[in-house]
């Protein structure tokens, strides 16, 4: 079948009638974003409580079909650790208030 050039009021019809009977899919599509924030915490505690390497992660993710970058793995790793160094210096602070007068 060759490409059309011109398209009469019943293509058009024909194509919004087609294009109205698909489903939304905005629940069903997740960005790798909202992928690894999903399981953030099952892969930190994959490598802070049961000795598992990122390289680990991303070899069991890449045969389940999914392919993570080793920054992106590393990125989710790093703000954990950020996150709970603040937490450690935010109650060193509580803990010692005239020390961080002083500061």
């Amino acid at each position: 079948m060759s490409k059309k050039t011109f398209y009469s009021d019943a293509d058009i019809q024909k194509a919004k009638e087609a294009l109205s009977g698909l489903p939304d899919l905005t629940p069903q599509r997740k960005t790798q974003q909202d992928f690894l924030a999903a399981i953030r915490d099952d892969l930190i505690a994959l490598v802070k409580t049961k000795g598992y390497t990122l390289t680990d992660i991303k070899e069991t993710l890449k045969t389940a079909g999914y392919e993570i970058s080793d920054r992106a793995l590393r990125d989710i790793m790093r703000d954990a650790e950020k996150k709970k160094v603040i937490k450690k210096n935010r109650n060193q602070k509580q803990a010692n208030p005239a020390i961080s007068e002083n500061q």
